[in-house]
């Protein structure tokens, strides 16, 4: 409709400017007191203030649609990227607890990186531990029907127990790899479900932690995850066992932090 009105003011402004272009040239050749100007002169004027009202009326018109489906479109987009589309979480356990209820519901891969470089201070807690422990359980019991794969840097010896737990579940869906250095790199860890959401942890105290619905996000961190997936080195991929390299995560194991839980 707004191309219609358009097309129609612009014909008017055409008329306006046609007319208003002849009176001046005869205005100009002093052809103004000819006898038929004189008697249409009036006539002339109410055509031009005629076309004038309808070239404005058209004008509103056009405009209001324009409001109309540009309020549409923002609607559009807004809906698109609804608050149901993009969660954050108050804290970690609040987090675990959604996520855990979200791997349960998978149904084809959950991708998942434990590589951050320090573990949060308040991972203790007694909020925490049960969020976790609940999560624990769930990765057990998903990684028996869909494919769970996990990235580990053992720079805590809580990665190497929960790697532990990992082989005793002899689960075929569940595999992973390693990185043997642990270098001073900020590293964001996260986790897909289903490659249509990514959760993402925070990589410091000050970041926020958010889980977000959105199939283009995740394939940017799937394309992430996939290569550090290739660089990595195996350890269990389904029901295949890397020895030797098991071997040599237990040798490196570290000394438990004081007062640390065994679960993560």
């Amino acid at each position: 409709m707004r191309t219609v009105l358009q097309k129609i003011d612009l014909i008017l402004l055409a008329l306006i400017a046609l007319i208003s272009l002849v009176l001046s040239i005869l205005h100009f050749f002093h052809l103004v007191d000819s006898p038929w100007l004189k008697d249409n002169l009036a006539l002339c004027t109410l055509l031009l203030l005629s076309l004038l009202g309808l070239h404005l009326i058209a004008s509103y018109i056009a405009d209001e649609d324009f409001k109309r489906q540009s309020t549409q479109l923002l609607t559009t987009i807004a809906s698109g990227t609804s608050s149901s589309e993009f969660k954050r979480f108050t804290d970690a356990a609040e987090m675990e607890s959604y996520l855990a209820k979200r791997m349960r519901e998978a149904r084809k891969s959950i991708c998942d990186l434990s590589w951050k470089a320090k573990i949060s201070e308040g991972f203790s807690a007694t909020n925490r531990q049960a969020a976790h422990q609940y999560m624990d359980g769930t990765i057990s019991e998903v990684a028996g029907r869909v494919s769970y794969r996990e990235i580990f840097i053992f720079n805590d010896v809580r990665r190497i127990d929960k790697f532990e737990r990992r082989l005793l579940e002899q689960k075929n869906g569940y595999s992973c790899r390693y990185f043997r250095e642990d270098l001073p790199i900020p590293r964001i860890q996260f986790v897909i479900v289903d490659d249509e959401e990514v959760f993402i942890f925070a990589s410091s105290s000050q970041a926020p932690l958010i889980a977000c619905r959105s199939s283009e996000l995740c394939a940017v961190f799937q394309a992430y995850f996939d290569s550090a997936w290739d660089h990595a080195r195996p350890l269990k991929e389904g029901p295949m066992l890397y020895e030797r390299e098991i071997s040599y995560v237990r040798k490196q194991r570290p000394p438990s932090p004081k007062g640390a839980s065994t679960i993560l």
